[in-house]
């Protein structure tokens, strides 16, 4: 064994880190973190469109338990930040629709059949569509 074996890292090169220099990079980053909303909604609307793309035959249980949860998360944030119109009969509708899909992914586990865990997937997307589309509607002004 060798002096430079004993201590780790002992033999790495020591390198300055670099950082970001074109403005176009910084101006993105800053623009990513001064941004009012923290609902990134281009992530939410990949996500929903992966899901509720029609795939024959129904994808691996892997991919359908990522994106569930995946969806999960983004309808659990959506629920949080909403801050339009809590009373329209629709929009509790959708509340009620979304807390019961949510309750719905606790009993899920490995033992569920796949074409259940696809059709509660596509149920997620389907709902987080509407809330995107709710915050969207609440965000703007009235004309």
């Amino acid at each position: 064994m060798t002096f430079n074996r004993r201590t780790p890292g002992a033999h790495w090169r020591h390198r300055t880190p670099k950082f970001a220099q074109d403005s176009q990079t910084l101006r993105r980053l800053l623009s990513a973190l001064n941004r009012d909303s923290s609902i990134d909604f281009a992530t939410i609307s990949r996500t929903v469109t992966e899901a509720l793309a029609f795939q024959l035959p129904l994808p691996e249980r892997a991919w359908v338990d990522l994106t569930t949860l995946k969806l999960r998360g983004h309808l659990q944030l959506l629920l949080a930040e909403y801050d339009g119109d809590a009373d329209a009969p629709s929009t509790l509708a959708l509340h009620r629709d979304a807390y019961r899909l949510l309750t719905l992914c606790d009993t899920f586990d490995g033992t569920t059949p796949p074409l259940h865990a696809y059709e509660l997937m596509r149920a997620l997307a389907e709902t987080t569509r509407a809330f995107v589309d709710l915050h969207e509607a609440a965000g703007e002004p009235d004309q």
